[in-house]
């Protein structure tokens, strides 16, 4: 399966952005994408970036959680997270995650299962964690302790916000692989940051992991291929 994840940046510049997300979806045709920062804004458009991107892309399913309301200098505005699929997409649950004092910004975790038909479901978590590491380690866990409560994995990608994150890898490394573990990469150009990451869960395969030219966003899409490495004929799920 082919996985792009990218933070949209919002309304920001969006008539110059848009045909450039768009063709580089069209030219990587990515199975599923995750969308972070998909904000509604009435004033600039009646609908988010994810409807006017899926216009021109034209993706079977689609699902969004633009459910947080963020303040900032400018007013309050609606903000959250979107996926794209071409497969059908079973079921999804969004989750707001604990909110600390100090933190200026709300955050969710998107959980969704992907039908890739013959009984093999792709379970996944999209995500968009907090500006500051100790508030995004903190969010972190809290999704790792959902899956591990509930007792599965997912494969976990988007925009966690924190650099380095392989320094951090006592929180899953008995259950999962970092991308940054496999590749160095900066998707987060203007700090020299690799803040966007996908944890996979080690019954599944990293095969490749490409970044996106720069002008997307202010992130550069991440873009992973991942097969289950699973017995033949078992689903490729936990």
């Amino acid at each position: 399966m082919k996985i792009v994840s990218l933070n949209l940046r919002g309304f920001f510049d969006w008539p110059e952005r848009l045909p450039l997300v768009v063709a580089y979806l069209q030219a990587e045709r990515p199975d599923v994408v995750m969308l972070q920062e998909v904000v509604y804004l009435p004033d600039v458009s009646p609908f988010t970036q994810l409807d006017q991107l899926n216009d021109q892309l034209g993706f079977p399913f689609r699902h969004s959680s633009v459910s947080r309301l963020q303040s900032s200098p400018q007013g309050a505005y609606r903000e959250g997270l979107a996926v794209l699929s071409r497969l059908p997409v079973t079921q999804s649950e969004t989750l707001i995650l604990l909110h600390e004092e100090g933190d200026p910004h709300n955050r969710l975790v998107q959980f969704f299962d992907v039908d890739a038909g013959a009984g093999t479901v792709w379970r996944l978590a999209n995500v968009h964690l907090s500006v500051r590491d100790d508030f995004a380690l903190h969010q972190l866990d809290e999704v790792l302790g959902i899956l591990k409560a509930r007792g599965e994995k997912r494969i976990v990608g988007g925009d966690f916000n924190i650099d380095h994150l392989e320094g951090r890898a006592r929180r899953w490394r008995d259950d999962y692989v970092l991308s940054s573990e496999t590749k160095h990469y900066v998707s987060f150009a203007g700090s020299n940051q690799a803040n966007d990451y996908f944890l996979v869960p080690r019954e599944y395969a990293l095969r490749s992991l490409t970044l996106s030219p720069d002008g997307l966003s202010d992130h550069r899409a991440l873009t992973v291929e991942i097969d289950p490495v699973d017995v033949p004929g078992e689903p490729a799920s936990s």
